[in-house]
């Protein structure tokens, strides 16, 4: 008995030094470092806005991360999606396990949810059932809209994302609190958009798009090169869309 107390013990000492800097900062505090610890978050997509997230969230102790991606690490990921390297590229290891394992090696501590799969109506409540935030990482309004109907049926705080070329943007999307994204977008952009694909992008774009993350986690905001995500007050989302 006296060898499992002591171990605990030696475990805590080590969790509080691990995040001493975090709680030192007194917006978040002791009480915010133990609620971070019994949060579940879900990052749908874990390109490069998802496996930032996903190595950010996972240092700083948050409990549970689900990670929800169908794609696989290939050589022109190495770039810009910082959880990956040459032997995931090599090996094409599924992007969700090779962050999982990844994240392992800094912090064993939190329990993260690899799931090999893409989002779809059929498994939308399974996969981001039980989040406290969903995080969006993708690359296409239809899971985006997905993410969405979800989010407001369900009360779940959620944030959009998009980052291609230099520029990203960012809105959070608190329902019954703010506009969704079906009011700021009723319908799918038309005609050709821009993805990292066809217009390419810099890494330094993900990275400007985390600083404008943490800067507006009260509420609707975004940042890009035009002056950002546009507030609709007045036209707050509810479970009837």
């Amino acid at each position: 008995m006296g060898k499992v107390i002591g171990k605990v013990i030696a475990l805590e000492m080590h969790m509080n030094d691990r995040y001493s800097r975090q709680v030192l900062f007194k917006e978040i505090g002791a009480e915010g470092q133990k609620k971070l610890s019994q949060s579940r978050v879900v990052i749908v997509g874990c390109g490069a806005t998802g496996s930032a997230l996903a190595s950010l969230l996972a240092r700083s102790g948050v409990g549970t991360l689900r990670i929800v991606d169908r794609d696989y690490v290939e050589p022109s990921n190495l770039q810009r999606q910082a959880l990956f390297d040459e032997n995931d590229a090599h090996e094409s290891v599924p992007k969700a396990i090779a962050a999982a394992r990844q994240i392992a090696r800094f912090n064993s501590q939190i329990i993260v949810e690899p799931h090999v799969a893409d989002l779809t109506p059929a498994n939308v409540d399974s996969l981001l059932g039980g989040s406290d935030l969903i995080l969006d990482g993708t690359d296409n309004f239809e899971t985006r809209y997905l993410i969405n109907d979800y989010a407001v049926k369900n009360s779940v705080a959620w944030i959009y994302a998009a980052a291609v070329g230099s520029y990203a943007a960012t809105m959070n999307i608190l329902p019954g609190e703010t506009a969704c994204l079906a009011c700021i977008f009723p319908e799918s952009p038309r005609g050709t958009v821009e993805t990292c694909e066809t217009a390419g992008i810099l890494n330094s774009a993900d990275t400007a798009f985390l600083g404008r993350l943490d800067e507006r986690t009260g509420g609707v905001g975004g940042g890009s090169s035009s002056g950002g995500m546009p507030h609709l007050p007045g036209r707050l989302c509810s479970s009837g869309g």
